[in-house]
């Protein structure tokens, strides 16, 4: 049997979408395509999403539905999520994706999100008779999962992500070296969580997700020169964002060819990683390359 499927996922740092083939119990991708519509930056600025913003979204689901044709997509299925939940017309965008696309998009909650990121993982990493940290950095939330023999005991979402962060910065007025006291007035509930949660467990180690954490790992290739490339560290997640934060957000676009809106998203998203793993006392972050559009494609199939 060989199913094409589509996964669509509406973040707020950007919109992305997967393409693949579900044959012979697994998932072939065919195709990525990603949109750098930042929701983000209009819901934590001002509590809404603009009528512009509005006009990209629905431009780039008029391409998204193009492509569930020309590759003869049998399911699909797309959610948003921080943004999208927190803006006060997010009910209004999905309706207006829906008119414009015929794509119904869910806005889902930081629990789903986090069990959807959770069944990608378990897929590519063997959790048996581990303590793992699951660690998905976004651009609105980041969501922390223990999981315990291969089951997800207890997850939170956090509003902390990285958009977010870089909002906070500039409404403070604050520079880039600022941005650890910055994180540290998010920290709190996080580090109730895993105080609560974590300590005095023997954690094995962390697993991290979504597109930082893939460009994490890229960098320790093009930054440290480092293999393999799918894990890191703590000391070279220390020594690289200390290289990172010594060049300015054009130098990391024009030197290491980073995406603008990576390039100015990727150090608080270090930071982020680093400071969890420093308070759960985990060293090593393993990178499996998957995140919520995988599992929203095993979720179609299972």
């Amino acid at each position: 049997m060989n199913q094409i499927l589509s996964a669509i996922d509406v973040g707020s740092n950007a919109i992305r979408m997967m393409i693949a083939a579900h044959r012979n119990g697994r998932i072939v991708e065919i195709k990525k395509f990603r949109s750098p519509v930042r929701l983000g930056r209009d819901v934590f600025e001002n509590g809404s999403i603009t009528e512009q913003t509005f006009k990209e979204v629905a431009e780039t689901f008029l391409q998204f539905a193009h492509l569930n044709r020309k590759y003869k997509v049998h399911y699909g299925r797309s959610v948003a999520t921080s943004a999208a939940r927190e803006a006060k017309n997010g009910q209004q965008l999905v309706k207006y994706i829906l008119e414009k696309s015929h794509i119904k998009v869910e806005i889902i909650d930081g629990m789903e999100e986090a069990k959807l990121i959770f069944k990608a993982v378990q897929k590519e990493i063997d959790l048996e008779g581990r303590h793992a940290l699951l660690i998905d950095i976004g651009g609105g939330s980041v969501e922390v999962s223990l999981a315990q023999n291969a089951k997800m005991k207890v997850t939170q979402s956090f509003p902390m992500g990285t958009v977010r962060i870089l909002d906070q910065l500039k409404k403070r007025k604050l520079h880039e070296k600022s941005l650890k006291v910055l994180i540290g007035d998010f920290m709190p509930p996080l580090s109730h969580f895993i105080e609560k949660n974590i300590s005095g467990l023997p954690m094995d180690f962390a697993v991290g997700t979504g597109g930082n954490l893939e460009c994490m790992a890229r960098l320790k290739l093009d930054l440290l020169h480092k293999t393999p490339n799918n894990y890191l560290t703590l000391n070279e997640l220390v020594a690289i964002v200390e290289q990172l934060m010594n060049i300015n957000i054009q130098t990391r676009i024009d030197k290491l060819g980073l995406r603008p809106d990576r390039a100015d998203v990727i150090v608080p998203a270090i930071l982020v990683v680093k400071t969890i793993m420093r308070q759960a006392s985990i060293d090593k972050i393993h990178i499996p390359c998957v995140g919520l559009r995988d599992g929203l494609l095993w979720s179609l199939i299972s």
